[in-house]
């Protein structure tokens, strides 16, 4: 796993993220996402996108929980950042709707503007483009430095689409058990779901 783990960290200084399919099985995938189901509907939060978070998931879900202290996410993190203390699980649910704009995270932003904000996520379910991948700008951290920001450090659509090249812009697509490790300090967004039902867990570390 050194081996992996020097990868990691290695695409996290070039490009702001590393994704390692299949770190997950589909049966875990399976069983973490029937124990979300079980969730009453009233412990869920409302986010930004309009998406459903249910904080604090690690408490109540054994999968989550699982997920908080994988120990080799917890290397990653001590090894690339001072952020590197596992906070809480945000189970999230983001299902499209006829009609209505939907996202997990509500358009382009950082997440701080510190010198590095570490992230995980697991894809529990699978995630085309048209279910609202994780989309990040690679290479995007001097770039996040210099744009105006407006409330809770989002981004206009309007100055991303001036300053950025479109190749830069990397939708994480994957297949359930996908983990995705970010730098959110980077400029990223949840993509609109067109279609489906897309479930993940999501570290936040401080």
């Amino acid at each position: 796993m050194e081996i992996i783990k020097e990868k990691v960290l290695q695409e996290l200084k070039d490009t702001g993220f590393s994704i390692l399919p299949k770190y997950w099985d589909s049966k875990k995938c399976i069983q973490a996402k029937q124990e979300l189901l079980q969730v009453p509907l009233d412990m869920f939060e409302v986010g930004q996108g309009g998406d459903l978070r249910f904080q604090h998931a690690n408490k109540y879900i054994a999968s989550a929980n699982s997920f908080l202290k994988d120990s080799f996410i917890l290397e990653v993190a001590q090894s690339y950042s001072d952020c590197n203390v596992p906070n809480r699980i945000v189970a999230g649910i983001v299902e499209h709707k006829d009609g209505k704009v939907i996202d997990s995270g509500g358009s382009w932003h950082v997440d701080s503007e510190k010198e590095h904000q570490f992230k995980s996520f697991m894809y529990l379910s699978d995630v085309g483009p048209k279910n609202g991948p994780f989309t990040i700008i690679q290479k995007s951290k001097e770039l996040a430095n210099k744009v105006s920001k407006y409330s809770n450090l989002r981004i206009l659509q309007d100055t991303i689409d001036e300053m950025v090249d479109s190749k830069d812009i990397i939708e994480i697509t994957g297949s359930a058990g996908t983990l995705i490790l970010a730098d959110s300090t980077y400029i990223h967004r949840g993509k609109q779901i067109e279609d489906g039902i897309r479930y993940a867990y999501t570290t936040y570390f401080y």
